[in-house]
């Protein structure tokens, strides 16, 4: 798998661990937060990548990021369709958010009240809304993706 380096993640996470072998060091950790950028970086495996997962080691309270292939590949934690869900209402504000999006943004505090919690669950898989239903569906993407996609990196983490 050309651009994956799994030594240098493995020797990443296990310097940021407290267990000294991978196996056990990559259960402390957990999926912090999830940023995608227009321009390139570099997953510490060494491939280049634009959907950046933060991730937290829940055991001594240190921070990394790692790409969306190491996240679920190395560290078991799947992704996939949090960053589709993204992708999605980010071509299409009106779009419906899937639920590992919905979930992912009432964690992150981005859902402002459960009346919008419930209302983004319940419209998951509705294809007819109101013009009322869309206009508000349309508020409530806008402001996940301005806290989950960045259009310009200009400070690293």
């Amino acid at each position: 798998m050309e651009g994956h380096n799994f030594e240098r993640l493995r020797a990443h996470i296990l310097d940021l661990s407290v267990a000294s072998n991978f196996d056990q060091a990559r259960l402390e950790w957990k999926l912090d937060a999830v940023e995608v950028s227009e321009e390139f970086d570099q997953c510490p495996c060494g491939k280049e990548i634009k959907e950046h997962c933060y991730i937290l080691n829940f055991r001594n309270g240190n921070k990394t990021y790692v790409g969306n292939v190491c996240i679920d590949r190395f560290l078991g934690i799947d992704t996939g369709n949090l960053f589709d869900g993204l992708r999605r209402i980010s071509l299409d504000p009106t779009a419906n958010a899937n639920a590992d999006v919905v979930e992912y943004a009432w964690e992150k505090g981005y859902l402002f009240n459960e009346e919008e919690y419930n209302f983004l669950r319940r419209t998951v898989l509705k294809r007819k809304l109101s013009p009322k239903q869309i206009a508000w569906k349309k508020k409530v993407n806008i402001r996940i993706l301005k806290g989950t996609v960045v259009r310009r990196r200009t400070v690293r983490d």
